[in-house]
Formats: C-alpha cells, structure tokens, sequence
C-alpha cells in the first residue's frame, strides 16, 4: 500500500496525533514559562524586601545620630515597615521600629543661623 493510501485511510488518527503531541509540547513550554516567572517573582520580591530592610536601618542610624525621630521619619518608616511585613520580612526589624517609636520626635535639620551683615 502505498503511503498516500496509507495517510488518507488513517488520517483523523494521524490528525489527532499530531494534536495530541503540539498539545504536550505547548503545555512543556507554558509550564517552563509559569516556573520561570515564579522564580523570577521570588528573586524581585527578596531584592525589594532587601532594600527595604536595607532603607529601614538607614532611617535608624540616622535617627541615633541625631538622638531624635521626627514624625515625617517615623511615618515613613512605619510605611516601609508595613510593606515589609507584607513580603515576610522578619522581625527583627521590629525592634528597630519599636525603638525608633521611643525616640523623642524633633527635627533632624541642623539649620546654621546665617548671619546678617
């Protein structure tokens, strides 16, 4: 038998063949794209909890310095934090927070009087 023949005899079976292994490649190939994207998704999320526990401890050394914690700088803080906990950061950086909360509020410009000639 000739494979012409052959073809057009079995050719819904052929068909559904060729079907069948498009569709498991296709599905081969959105599952390397799904993994590659959650790992992806991982690597952003620990690069941003980073710089947020990175901009958190900054704002606190800052503050030891100048012996004072103005409300702006707390609120800013606790607004990191908040995003921070929400990427499951952990919490030693609350007891950063929490001492920056007892720090007494004041200004942290150091303004030099100018003087007037």
């Amino acid at each position: 038998m000739e494979i012409g023949a052959l073809a057009f005899k079995y050719w819904i079976e052929f068909l559904f063949g060729a079907l069948a292994t498009l569709m498991g490649v296709g599905y081969g190939w959105a599952m390397k794209k799904f993994k590659d994207s959650r790992r992806e998704q991982k690597v952003i999320k620990h690069g941003i909890q980073a710089l947020l526990r990175d901009r958190i401890i900054q704002s606190y050394n800052h503050c030891q310095d100048k012996c004072c914690c103005p409300i702006y700088a707390l609120e800013n803080v606790h607004d990191m934090f908040r995003e921070y906990k929400a990427l499951d950061g952990n919490g030693t950086i609350a007891k950063l927070v929490e001492e920056m909360e007892d720090m007494p509020r004041g200004n942290t410009n150091d303004k030099k009087e100018k003087k007037i000639r």
